[in-house]
């Protein structure tokens, strides 16, 4: 278990210094603009990684990111790039988000003032964050996959040669 999460670790490092030595417009125009597939696909691998980066499969993004992509015929970086949502900065924010979320649809809610994030606190509010973490990561999957879909359609240069050949 050690060495998994090891590795989990290691390749979100490997993507953070993949990115940092292309700098975001370059790796956009690169990875995002002119790679190969259509709009659609890179709409929906975008969708799927959002999707896996906000579930709670805690330890196992990378491997369902590039798995899922794999088998739905998606870009795998595009996948894997947008699965990395859960940087440490983000995850409490991530986590209150889906406690929040969650909160209608279990019977006994939590406030979350006052409360000590200890072992008792999340085993008493588990399925508030389980419940949760799905619905936000399904809606955000959905709007993102259509925001990159309707962004990519407006500045991707390879409909535009389409338009240009009929």
């Amino acid at each position: 278990m050690k060495k998994f999460i090891h590795n989990t670790i290691q390749s979100q490092k490997v993507f953070y210094r993949y990115f940092r030595k292309k700098g975001l417009k370059r790796f956009l125009k690169e990875n995002v603009l002119e790679s190969t597939g259509s709009n659609e696909t890179k709409a929906k691998s975008i969708a799927l990684g959002v999707f896996i980066g906000l579930s709670p499969f805690w330890g196992l993004h990378s491997f369902l990111a590039v798995t899922l992509s794999v088998y739905f015929k998606l870009n795998k970086l595009l996948t894997f790039m947008s699965a990395q949502v859960t940087f440490p900065p983000l995850i409490p924010l991530i986590i209150f988000l889906s406690m929040m979320v969650g909160a209608p649809f279990v019977s006994n809610t939590t406030s979350l003032e006052n409360q000590s994030f200890d072992f008792e606190f999340i085993k008493n509010n588990l399925t508030q964050y389980i419940i949760g973490s799905f619905i936000l990561s399904v809606g955000c999957a959905v709007i993102l996959g259509f925001l990159s879909y309707f962004i990519l359609e407006r500045f991707n240069p390879q409909s535009k040669n389409d338009v240009k050949k009929t």
